[in-house]
């Protein structure tokens, strides 16, 4: 499913107690549109407006900023029937599908603080129609349920009321997982995606902030 939504760039700098985020000067130029350049002035100002909220205010504010995004295939971007977008090329390409979402997100999280153990990027199956998809997963504390974010809503929800999901497998920077109740048990025998493996390289090389 496909959302288009109109968003407003303010190329606006604000300056926060603990630092400001601020694109790196060699990242900016590497930008090839002035599209992209706009959208990139405002993701630094959403990281500035953001980073001093409470914990569940930046998972609303980055599930809903994020979703805002227009729904794009891969077939019609990348030329690739499963492409897995890094933050930056989602960002450059203002938007993508259901994976580019969730690592939008995760690293959008990561840089406002919060712990990249306490997510995952899950693939589900939707209960409803057999189709697969993917999600992010929230840990907030050891033994609870995780939140989901997912693009196909707004709304963040514990995983039990999401009863059209079903995890499959999930992953992170630490590795792969099963999700066993309601805690992330790693997966040993499961090798790695090559999608995704692909992702995390590109995602190192990529700069976007100065420090």
């Amino acid at each position: 499913m496909v959302f288009k939504v109109i968003l407003g760039f303010m190329l606006l700098h604000v300056s926060l107690f603990g630092g400001e985020f601020k694109l790196s000067s060699s990242f900016f130029a590497s930008l090839h549109t002035a599209k992209s350049k706009a959208i990139l002035h405002d993701y630094e100002r959403f990281m500035n407006e953001t980073s001093s909220k409470p914990l569940h205010v930046k998972l609303d504010a980055v599930n809903f900023y994020i979703n805002a995004f227009v729904g794009a295939y891969d077939e019609q971007t990348y030329r690739s029937e499963d492409y897995w977008a890094s933050r930056w090329e989602f960002l450059e390409n203002g938007g993508g599908d259901c994976e580019d979402y969730v690592i939008a997100k995760f690293y959008t999280l990561k840089d406002l603080g919060i712990d990249p153990k306490k997510m995952a990027l899950c693939i589900v199956q939707d209960m409803d129609n057999g189709s697969y998809h993917m999600v992010l997963l929230f840990f907030e504390k050891p033994h609870t349920e995780p939140l989901v974010l997912d693009n196909l809503s707004f709304k963040i929800l514990p995983l039990s009321k999401r009863y059209d999901l079903k995890v499959k497998e999930c992953m992170n920077e630490e590795g792969y997982f099963k999700l066993e109740n309601s805690e992330l048990v790693r997966n040993p025998s499961r090798r790695g995606i090559k999608n995704y493996v692909e992702m995390l390289t590109r995602n190192q090389k990529e700069s976007l902030w100065q420090h």
